[in-house]
């Protein structure tokens, strides 16, 4: 996978939150939306350092940690969403971890276990990656409601199911 890709990628994530910050909930106050604003800003301007980041890792294993600290970044934006019972932001932010996690995190696992010798230092942080990964998938898509009004919509099963499909490509790391 090209780099550039993954770069790509988070700028895509960027002007999808930036797109977000509009007022496209109507009943919105100038309070609620001046608070999505600053939210929205804060998530770009880190997700703009950490797609640098990313750029800038020398090794697979650096790109891979680099990609997942940009889902717990997401993924710390969808317990927002959830928190404020916004399940299209939900679907928005499910979409974007899982493409992080498939596109940059899992090609670069990949990669830094085929170059790594098993048993190395190297490895071994591999497998501890994979197993970190892999625990914050489940508990991200745990945090997802299951009842409710919220549990039912329609964007919500969404992003669950993207949620689901990144686990999936991942892999448990016993399987590896």
């Amino acid at each position: 996978m090209k780099f550039r890709n993954l770069v790509g990628l988070l700028v895509a994530g960027v002007v999808s939150m930036g797109a977000s910050a509009q007022p496209a909930h109507p009943g919105l106050s100038a309070g609620e939306q001046l608070d999505l604003l600053k939210t929205n800003r804060e998530l770009l301007e880190d997700l703009l350092d950490q797609g640098t980041r990313v750029a800038d890792a020398n090794t697979p294993l650096d790109r891979a940690a680099e990609c997942q600290r940009s889902a717990d970044r997401f993924a710390r934006e969808l317990r927002t969403a959830i928190d404020r019972s916004d399940a299209d932001r939900a679907c928005e932010i499910g979409d974007l971890v899982g493409k992080i996690v498939v596109e940059g995190l899992v090609p670069n696992l990949e990669a830094a276990r085929q170059h790594s010798k098993p048993g190395s230092p190297d490895y071994e942080r591999v497998k501890a990656m994979h197993r970190e990964a892999s625990q914050s998938l489940d508990n991200l898509n745990a945090t997802l409601p299951r009842d409710g009004p919220l549990a039912r919509s329609k964007r919500l099963l969404q992003a669950r199911e993207k949620l689901t499909d990144a686990s999936a490509k991942l892999g448990k790391p016993e399987d590896r």
